[in-house]
């Protein structure tokens, strides 16, 4: 009995670890591409960003762990599964900053950029690949498996 108990909480851990490292991954992907503008911060300034990235995606991703909790109830273990749920979420990232997005055209003396860009999609999705990839590495691709069961001999 407290075989099984472990067993289910150390999958819960998994799904959860993994969805935190994906979101990481992704916030990774976005500050060095996009808000970075390529350039490399430094590693202190980086890993706080990352991090606060990480909790505001972790906040809005939420019904993606609900995605996840199904495909680990479900046994999916497809890459191709979990590389649609981080393409999903690069979507719904994109069509929040675009239902967010000022009407007013940006201006350029202040440094504004419109909201969607062929850059910001291309970094989104990028993310959102990179996530489902990582998620899947870590927790995906056991997602189901049972225990090993021991038998004497």
């Amino acid at each position: 009995m407290m075989g099984r108990f472990l067993h289910y909480f150390v999958r819960l851990l998994r799904v959860a670890t993994g969805f935190i490292l994906a979101i990481a991954v992704g916030a990774a992907i976005v500050l060095l591409l996009d808000l970075n503008r390529g350039r490399v911060p430094e590693p202190l300034a980086g890993g706080v960003m990352v991090g606060f990235l990480t909790f505001q995606a972790a906040r809005f991703m939420w019904p993606l762990l609900m995605v996840e909790f199904v495909a680990e109830a479900m046994r999916w273990r497809s890459l191709t599964f979990h590389l649609g749920v981080g393409l999903l979420g690069a979507v719904a990232t994109l069509v929040f900053a675009w239902a967010q997005a000022s009407s007013e055209p940006p201006d350029p003396i202040l440094g504004a950029e419109q909201a969607i860009t062929v850059t910001k999609v291309i970094v989104a999705l990028a993310a959102g690949l990179a996530g489902g990839f990582v998620y899947w590495l870590v927790a995906g691709r056991s997602a189901g498996l049972t225990q090993i069961e021991r038998t004497s001999p």
